[in-house]
């Protein structure tokens, strides 16, 4: 019992620790860089001006970020800790790329009538918030699954096999994204860039976080040849939308008997409601992944 132990507190020691400092320098410079990329002070918008919404953002920002380093410190381990050190170093500044590269995405291709970055500052508009909270936590998990993997032929098949599945995953939130539109009964951007409806942004957000974490099952697994890869990765994420979609329509028929779910959400900005539907979403995905 007492080796065990020590074998656990050594492997913290020597591997968990030195992964701890990075992954909190790695968050460090993932705000040094939102604040580069943005016309806005972190700091000022939180503390000066007590912005919810990009708390909230932010808040999606750093637990994706933190998800998508995981992938790395769980991925399998190289000969010596110098370079797991370097691939875990690597990798974070390569999650802190992408995500921010879905941030852009978010922007021009999901919630794309509005700016999201002016609906955060000016309209301090905390639906934009979550749904872009929603999406790092997508990004994060599409990422996790990337970087965990083990690709043979050089550390250059690795990082092109990750954009791979980066890209990939995002064409998948977009066309979530846009589904998710389709089958709604309001407009989305109206209610949340116009209406600054939060509770459709906590919907919309939980919505992508549910096809993101689907999206990591499918990328994850013994990998049999590339078009065998994509062909399981295409029927995955279509099964996934289906039985979203049906998901939708019976939590708006059911959970609230004496009122449709998504009257309370789009015409009323019933948070508790949104935020039931977010759940079910969450847990119909983690459903799929177990059973799938």
């Amino acid at each position: 019992m007492s080796d065990a132990i020590m074998d656990i507190l050594r492997d913290i020691g020597s591997r968990g620790l030195p992964t701890l400092a990075i992954v909190l320098v790695a968050l460090w410079i993932g705000k040094l860089i939102n604040d580069l990329l943005t016309r806005y002070k972190l700091d000022e918008e939180l503390t000066a001006k007590n912005n919810a919404s990009v708390g909230v953002a932010m808040a999606g920002y750093y637990i994706g970020l933190a998800i998508a380093i995981s992938g790395v410190v769980m991925g399998p381990e190289s000969d010596t800790l110098g370079k797991d050190v370097l691939g875990v170093a690597i990798y974070s500044l390569i999650s802190i790329v992408l995500l921010n590269v879905s941030a852009f995405i978010n922007d021009k291709l999901i919630l794309y009538r509005f700016n999201n970055e002016s609906e955060l500052v000016n309209d301090q508009n905390s639906g934009t918030g979550a749904t872009m909270a929603g999406s790092y936590l997508a990004t994060g998990l599409i990422v996790n699954a990337a970087v965990s993997g083990e690709v043979a032929g050089g550390w250059w098949k690795g990082l092109l096999a990750c954009l791979i599945f980066f890209a990939l995953g995002q064409v998948v939130l977009v066309i979530a994204g846009l589904w998710y539109q389709r089958i709604t009964s309001y407009d989305i951007h109206k209610v949340i860039g116009e209406d600054n409806n939060v509770a459709a942004g906590i919907g919309f957000g939980g919505f992508l976080f549910a096809m993101g974490y689907v999206v990591r099952a499918a990328m994850t697994g013994a990998s049999v040849s590339w078009s065998a890869d994509l062909v399981s990765f295409a029927l995955y994420v279509v099964v996934a939308l289906i039985l979203l979609t049906i998901t939708q329509a019976i939590t708006d028929k059911v959970f609230l008997p004496k009122a449709k779910i998504s009257d309370e959400i789009g015409n009323q900005g019933n948070i508790a409601a949104a935020v039931i539907v977010a759940a079910i979403y969450a847990s119909v995905a983690f459903l799929i992944v177990s059973a799938v």
